[in-house]
This record gives structure tokens, C-alpha cells and sequence, in this order.
């Protein structure tokens, strides 16, 4: 019976082993992707922190038809200006030109100028204007025709 007791001892240690290394294995998995995680979290935050842009338009000289909205990148990051989108009283705006002044680049570097081109002939009244940047930062204007 001593031979057996043995036997049985020496399998419970090795099924311990082989539970507890493959829970380190789950448990060092999940610290990895939450590591991860936090990482792009804090990229991504870096990003938005350093992006500011300004609708520089003034609200009761808005040219109409077409409607001109002037944006100036004032934050320390290029962006890129074909990932911008556009929303006018609510709705989303597809149907736009965009041209870049005051830069060398193909990119929207600080302190240029944005100008984006919506043709419309927009009703009197109060409207709202929205530029969103690709990393989430935007900024609004309300204005009256």
C-alpha cells in the first residue's frame, strides 16, 4: 500500500502543475491584451489631446451658395483631411470640395487653413455647422442667413 500511496501522490502533483501552469498561461494572456489595450488607449488619447481645430467663420457673414466653412488646424498634429465629416443642421454632408492654404504638404498641417465647399442655398434662418476630425475632435458653429 505504501508503493500505491506514493504513486497517487506523485499524479496529484503533476495534475497540480499542469492546472497551475495553465492557469499563469490564461491569466498572463489576459494581462498581455489589457496591457495592450491601455496602450492604444493612451495613444489615442495623446492623439486627441494634441488635435484642436477652430471654425474660424464669422457666424453673421456666412457666404451662401455656396456655403464656405473655414477651419484652421490649431493643435500640434497634421491630419488628414479626407477623413474629416461634415454635419449641417443634423445631417450628414457628402457632397463637398475641400482645399488646403498655408501648408507644403498633402496633409492638413497646423495652422493651415481648411476650406470646405458645400453647394447649397440654404433657407433663412438659424443653422448649425459641424467639422469632425478623424480622431473624434470637432467644433460647431451656429449661424443665421
Amino acid at each position: 500500500m505504501g508503493a500505491s500511496g506514493g504513486a497517487t501522490e506523485l499524479i496529484f502533483f503533476v495534475s497540480a502543475v499542469i492546472v497551475a501552469t495553465a492557469v499563469v498561461a490564461v491569466a498572463a494572456n489576459g494581462i498581455y491584451e489589457l496591457t495592450d489595450g491601455i496602450n492604444d488607449r493612451g495613444e489615442q488619447m495623446n492623439e486627441e489631446m494634441s488635435t484642436h481645430i477652430v471654425i474660424i467663420n464669422d457666424a453673421s457673414a456666412m457666404p451662401n451658395d455656396p456655403l464656405l466653412i473655414y477651419v484652421q488646424n490649431v493643435g500640434s498634429t497634421s491630419l488628414n483631411h479626407n477623413y474629416i465629416s461634415v454635419m449641417l443642421d443634423g445631417v450628414v454632408i457628402t457632397d463637398y470640395t475641400l482645399s488646403l492654404s498655408g501648408n507644403r504638404t498633402s496633409f492638413w498641417d497646423p495652422a493651415s487653413l481648411l476650406t470646405i465647399s458645400i453647394d447649397t442655398n440654404l433657407s433663412s434662418g438659424d443653422h448649425t455647422v459641424q467639422v469632425t476630425t478623424e480622431n473624434g475632435v470637432s467644433d460647431a458653429l451656429s449661424f443665421r442667413i
